[in-house]
C-alpha cells in the first residue's frame, strides 16, 4: 500500500515503482472511479474490464476494509507519525 500526498493544486504523484509495474508514462490516460469516500484510478484501456471484473461483492470488500482499517488509520497519533512524508 502505498500513500499519496495532495499537493496545492490537488495533485498526486503516481509512486515510480506502480508507474514501472502498470506502464504509465507520460500521456497514459487514466479513469478515477468513485464512490463515496472511495477512489479507484485504473488505466483508461483496463477501466471497462475493471468495471466488469468487480462485481457488488468485490466493491463490498473494498469498502468494509476501508472501514476496517480507518479505525486504526483515522486517528491523531497515525496522522502526526505520517505528517512528514
Amino acid at each position: 500500500m502505498d500513500i499519496l500526498n495532495v499537493s496545492s493544486k490537488g495533485q498526486i504523484v503516481i509512486p515510480e515503482h506502480l508507474r514501472k509495474k502498470l506502464n504509465i508514462r507520460k500521456g497514459t490516460r487514466l479513469v478515477l472511479l468513485t464512490k463515496k469516500d472511495t477512489m479507484v484510478l485504473t488505466k483508461e484501456t483496463d477501466a471497462e474490464r475493471a468495471l466488469q471484473r468487480m462485481d457488488k461483492e468485490d466493491l463490498g470488500w473494498l469498502f468494509l476494509n476501508e472501514q476496517a482499517l480507518a479505525k486504526d488509520w483515522d486517528t491523531k497519533e497515525e496522522d502526526e507519525a505520517w505528517k512528514d512524508l
